[in-house]
Parts: C-alpha cells; structure tokens; sequence
C-alpha cells in the first residue's frame, strides 16, 4: 500500500498535462482508502509512543550494581579505601541528585548550543580517543638511532661557578655604583677569592655554583652581567657589568663548557622521548580515522 501511494504522488507529479487530471484522481481515490488513514493513523501513534518512551527513560534513574561499583571504585581511588554502607548512601544519594538534574537540564535542551558543554565534550573525546594502543617497546638500535638524531636535545648546557660583589647606584646617580666597582676593583688581586664585604648587600646569593645561563638570565635579567659570565677571565677579577639590580664585579673560578651526554646517560630519557613520539603519531592517525567518518562541508565564503 505504501508503494502504491509513492507511485501515485510520482504520477502526479510526472504527469503531462493530458494525463494530469487522470493522475490526480489517482491519487484522490487512494487517500480516501480506509487502508491509507490507518497506515498514516499508524505512523502517528508509532511516534507518539516513541515520544513517551524517550519521555519515560529521561525520567527513570536506576541505581545499577554497575554504578555503585562505579562509585565505590571512584571512592577507593580518591581516599584509599571502600566507603563505609553510610557514605556509600550518601554517594548514591548525591549522585541520584546530580541525575536528576542533569537529565532536567536535558530535557529543556540547556546542552544545546552552549560553549562550555561543546568544549567538556571535546575535552573527553580527546582523552578517549588518544593513546588507545601503547606503541611497541623500541629496539637498541632504534633507540641509537633516535639518539644520534636527536644528540643536540640532550646537551649539558654551559655553566659557570663564580663570586661577585655588588654595588648599588644609590643616590650618586646612575653611574655612581659603577664608580664604586672600579675604585674597589683596583685593591682586588687574584689571590682574593671572594669580597662581598667590599660592596653593598645584595638580595641574592655571593657566590654560584654550576650556573646556566638560563638562571643566569633569570636572575640578572638579559643584561650585561648575564652574558659576560660566560667569557669573562678565569682566576682574576673582572668587571664592572651591569646586571638589572646594578653593578657587579666578578671572580670566574670555573668554566664547563657545554656537552652532550653519551647514549648511556640518557638512555631512560631517550626511550621515554621515543615511545611518546610514536604514541602522538598512533593518536594523529587514530584520529584521522575517525575524522574519515565525517563529511565537511565548506560555505563558498570559507573556500581557499
């Protein structure tokens, strides 16, 4: 009988001019079917019914074993322990709440064009998505390889061991502090390791050892001082250098130059590296398999 009726709104609408009252006589005859009413009644009250089942589900909260052994597990993973039958009411309690309204919020469609449930929903896809397989335990070789390719990421940098003495412009003016540093680097001989009592109180440390030049910047700011700890002289007093606190005089006890570890050293680093760049290769094209899923359809306006 459905089929009868699509060929008959075919006819109609194919029809000829000739043929068109024809067709749509056709078409008036089968409408009036007693057949036709109960197959459209039909479709109606299937609808509605699903309607009220959905309805129905929205409404009904069941306390599965499966959920409780969700929430003693989530219990025992946050305090270590099983909870007690009053907390684990209390947890079912609460989250028979959250349910209720969770699905309320549902029912009037609050998920729906809210940035904030897009953003939640995508954060979680992510995680689910990623690191579905754990990539194969690298070989010796492949981690050599890794290594040799990757040998300036593992380099030792450049430190320095070093005392300074600090002087303070003060009130004398930008370059009174600098004045200072010279007049007291002249009395400094090389058999003098370290004067901080020459110069004025400084927030920090005197003297450094295994400096970078990282903390070095950190420290004194990218100025002067922070570079020219590294190619100052070794065993004497140099300076005045300028840092962002004022100005310093410095003693360079020592120089280790910047190197790259062998294989052995970082071994356990190098694996770790190689392992998560295989595992972020697997989640690209986990992912590009599941974008393969989906159609996109770019407006004219967003085209290239």
């Amino acid at each position: 009988m459905t089929a009868e009726i699509l060929e008959a709104l075919i006819q109609v609408r194919r029809a000829p001019p000739a043929g068109l009252d024809r067709a749509r006589a056709g078409a008036q005859r089968l409408l009036r079917e007693p057949l036709v009413h109960f197959f459209v009644a039909g479709l109606v009250l299937f609808a509605a019914y699903e309607h009220h089942r959905a309805a129905a589900d929205l409404y009904r909260i069941e306390i599965t074993p499966e959920r409780v052994g969700q929430l003693v597990a989530g219990y025992r993973a946050e305090f270590g322990e099983a909870p007690s039958r009053r907390r684990l009411d209390e947890l079912v309690d609460h989250y028979v709440d959250e349910e209720v309204l969770y699905r309320e919020g549902l029912a009037r469609k609050l998920d729906r064009d809210d940035e904030i449930v897009r953003r939640r929903i995508v954060q979680k896809m992510q995680f689910l998505q990623q690191d579905l397989a754990a990539p194969a335990e690298p070989s010796e070789a492949e981690l050599v390889a890794y290594y040799q390719r990757h040998r300036a990421e593992y380099a030792a940098p450049a430190t320095v061991s070093f005392s300074h003495v600090y002087f303070a412009d003060g009130a004398g003016g930008p370059q009174a502090g600098r004045r200072r540093a010279q007049a007291v680097l002249a009395g400094l001989s090389e058999a003098i390791e370290r004067a901080p009592e020459r110069g004025d109180s400084f927030p920090d440390l005197y003297d450094y050892s295994g400096f970078g030049q990282d903390a070095a910047r950190r420290l004194f700011g990218d100025s002067e001082l922070s570079r020219s700890l590294f190619t100052a002289p070794t065993g004497r007093w140099a300076g005045p250098f300028r840092s962002s606190y004022g100005w310093h005089l410095v003693r360079v006890q020592s120089v280790a130059p910047a190197a790259v570890p062998p294989f052995e050293a970082v071994r356990p680093q190098v694996r770790d590296a190689l392992l998560a760049e295989r595992q972020e290769v697997a989640n690209r094209r986990s992912f590009a398999a599941l974008k393969g899923r989906f159609t996109v359809v770019r407006g004219a306006a967003l085209r290239p």
